[in-house]
């Protein structure tokens, strides 16, 4: 009976009642939001350089080198030598070494050549391969093309579509001959290789192959150097063995070998004192959100003190009306906190496709446990606001408000 009272009593004034959720919500909104974009941009940096334990590319900065092989994003830094494959392959610290070539696009996705291997790399052994299929099979010649989820999507690409790609990361920029043909599609993966179109790294090599060359060494040099690498994938078979391969790796003069994970520390830890700065502001934002959720709730209680006072000249107990008052401030806050997170949620999977398609960087959060706190606290804190005008109501005199 006190929940029918209290539920009447809200649609009585619904602009004010609607007024309360709304402020509340605004605030559970902007707390689900700060918790989801930190968790979601954490997750999803994990899982893209999560398959990616060594990496090995020409000098140069080790951010590009990232950036280029793991996000697909910014221009390659350059070649290595393919003898570099051959050495870590033969290295007994190393369990695998997979090559990578950059260079190519179509229609702005990026084209990753490299080997059968890929598809049998682990990020972590006995947990998967990285790369599964969807549909199709795997490449086994040049010119067949296996594509990420997102690329086959979008594209409206199938197994048995062909293209011709286009040299560089421009998407209008000059056309191979070469046609490559459709055989394979990813599971998705959450991560920027959903973007890629893998190829033999024979078709890189055919592709940019040198139909003119001067006789002698320099027909001898510009082979070799058809037959680059952009980058190399490396597994090795332990944490020590890690950390012994990239000590020996430092005396390769025309090469560099990175932890991408480490790469990605030291960025947060360059931009350690912007994230700090946004942090403290997004704290003051949302205390000064819970002060008006806080005050709004408080409001909200107070401004039907005339209609309790009836009730209370009508036979209702204090009691009851203390009940009431509790009722009505829960009804308010848990739907203002119930739109908040339905909200936050909404503008977050915006957000994750705006990140997917300018960054490639996959943001990915479901029901964290801080979000259970913010309901809880949400909740709690309203309904908090909501017990000071009842206690008010509980020790005045009725007739104060006749």
């Amino acid at each position: 009976m006190r929940l029918i009272i209290a539920w009447r009593n809200l649609l009585a004034k619904p602009v004010q009642s609607a007024l309360t959720v709304l402020i509340v919500a605004a605030t559970i909104t902007m707390l689900t939001l700060v918790t989801l974009l930190s968790t979601g941009t954490h997750n999803g940096l994990v899982i893209a350089t999560e398959p990616f334990d060594l990496i090995v590319g020409a000098k140069g900065s080790p951010n590009q080198l990232v950036l280029n092989t793991v996000f697909l994003q910014d221009a390659p830094i350059g070649n290595v030598s393919h003898e570099i494959v051959e050495k870590l392959v033969a290295n007994p610290l190393t369990a695998s070494a997979i090559p990578l070539a950059f260079g190519d696009n179509y229609k702005g996705y990026p084209i990753v050549g490299s080997e059968n291997s890929i598809f049998q790399h682990q990020p972590k052994i006995g947990q998967g391969e990285w790369l599964q299929l969807a549909a199709g099979h795997m490449f086994s010649i040049p010119f067949e093309a296996v594509i990420g989820a997102s690329v086959a999507q979008k594209l409206n690409l199938r197994l048995g579509d062909e293209f011709k790609s286009t040299h560089g990361l421009i998407a209008d920029g000059q056309a191979h001959e070469h046609v490559y043909h459709v055989v394979g599609i990813l599971k998705t993966l959450n991560g920027p290789y959903d973007q890629a179109i893998l190829v033999p790294i024979e078709s890189i090599w055919l592709s940019h192959e040198k139909h003119e060359h001067k006789p002698g060494v320099e027909d001898r040099d510009d082979h070799e150097q058809e037959h680059d690498v952009t980058a190399i994938l490396v597994k090795p078979k332990g944490y020590s063995e890690a950390m012994r391969l990239y000590q020996q790796f430092q005396q390769e003069p025309g090469a560099q070998m990175v932890f991408p994970s480490q790469v990605i520390v030291q960025l947060f830890a360059m931009l350690g004192q912007g994230e700090h700065m946004l942090r403290t502001v997004a704290y003051v934002v949302i205390i000064m959100g819970l002060m008006i959720m806080a005050l709004s709730v408080y409001w909200s209680a107070l401004s039907r003190a005339h209609d309790r006072a009836i009730l209370r000249a009508l036979g209702a107990s204090s009691h009851d009306i203390l009940a009431i008052i509790v009722a009505e401030s829960t009804i308010l806050t848990v739907s203002g906190v119930t739109v908040g997170i339905l909200t936050g949620h909404g503008i977050f999977s915006l957000l994750v496709k705006i990140m997917e398609s300018k960054t490639a960087i996959v943001l990915t959060a479901g029901l964290t446990p801080d979000e259970v706190y913010i309901m809880i606290g949400g909740t709690l804190f309203g309904m908090l606001a909501g017990l000071i005008p009842a206690v008010l109501t509980y020790r005045t005199e009725v007739t104060h408000y006749l």
